[in-house]
């Protein structure tokens, strides 16, 4: 009994200073817009824009003998914001600030997250990845945090996460070559040719560990859990 007048002490004193307004209908207000109005497009901004933060890799995670050395250094730099990027471009003086735009086209500044997470070109090749792999997640906010997660969505398998690993490394390697070839040779994929070359280019990685994938190249194309008998 003590405790529960003590709860109820507690709700009168904050419920002592509210005004009731008989005149107002009760209505919900979205503070993130001076219109008070909410949007799906508005909370979208509010959870996207956040300070830039360098998220913690550990180095042993990153040295994946499954994945060719350049590879790996590139996604060094990646998690240390090390990537030339429009915007560390612009940081360091050499494009103008015009130029910093995501080379998709999507109106964003071409950050290292953006570009490989939340642009809406380069972004959606996650979620065809997913599907690919019969998964289901929520882009994070930094492209460390993705790496940290992305093995782990196919459970605890050692195996499955070694496989998953392998996929990233190739998903972002293959992103940040069509950025490139858009900038320097103004070409483009479509986003099942980026899809389809992220599988091939798995596959190439992983023939060596799964000498069997080699029987089975299309089986790898629509379900890689599958076709290698890991449950």
């Amino acid at each position: 009994m003590c405790g529960k007048r003590s709860w109820w002490g507690e709700l009168t004193l904050l419920l002592s200073t509210v005004a009731l307004q008989v005149d107002k209908d009760d209505r919900w207000l979205w503070k993130a817009e001076t219109s008070h109005v909410y949007s799906v497009c508005s909370a979208y901004k509010l959870l996207t824009i956040h300070p830039s933060t360098v998220s913690v890799v550990s180095a042993s995670s990153i040295w994946n003998k499954d994945v060719p050395l350049k590879v790996v250094l590139f996604a060094w730099r990646l998690f240390r914001d090390r990537l030339p990027t429009k915007m560390n471009l612009l940081r360091r003086g050499v494009i103008a600030n015009e130029a910093r735009l995501c080379i998709a086209g999507c109106g964003s500044e071409e950050t290292s997250d953006h570009l490989f997470l939340h642009c809406n070109i380069y972004g959606s090749i996650w979620y065809t990845i997913y599907r690919w792999l019969n998964l289901s997640s929520v882009l994070p906010f930094t492209v460390g945090d993705h790496f940290n997660q992305f093995p782990a969505l196919g459970g605890l398998a050692r195996t499955r996460l070694s496989i998953l690993q392998v996929i990233w490394f190739a998903t972002s390697w293959e992103i940040w070559k069509e950025r490139n070839n858009r900038i320097f040779n103004d070409k483009h994929c479509s986003i099942l040719q980026l899809v389809d070359k992220i599988k091939s280019l798995s596959f190439v990685w992983l023939k060596a560990k799964f000498p069997s994938l080699s029987l089975n190249y299309h089986g790898w194309w629509l379900s890689p859990f599958t076709i290698l008998g890991i449950g």
